[in-house]
């Protein structure tokens, strides 16, 4: 059974879910703007999935328009930054919506 979406979110609450969920790759899912993204930008998935688990919260969370918390993930590794916009499948998927 999911979890019901909570009302309000701290970015603590927020990133404690990040973290559980991105411990697991499989369940970190790049959608088709994201991926033209990264071809663009020369980034790559390992990359991203670095920034999901080790980033810190910029800006967020909010509710996005599809009812889940949304929030942007900022990593700076090695010389380069970049910055993930990640949103919350509540308690099962984290979908990143665009890198930069």
């Amino acid at each position: 059974m999911a979890e019901i979406v909570p009302f309000q979110l701290t970015p603590k609450q927020a990133l404690d879910m990040i973290r559980s969920l991105a411990s697991d790759t499989d369940k970190i899912v790049i959608v088709g703007h994201a991926q033209t993204r990264q071809k663009q930008r020369r980034i790559s998935r390992r990359q991203v999935e670095l920034c999901v688990q080790r980033g810190t919260i910029t800006e967020g969370p909010f509710l996005n328009t599809f009812g889940n918390w949304q929030v942007n993930l900022f990593r700076h590794a090695a010389g380069e930054e970049m910055t993930c916009t990640v949103a919350i499948e509540w308690a099962s998927h984290l979908i990143v919506v665009t890198v930069f």
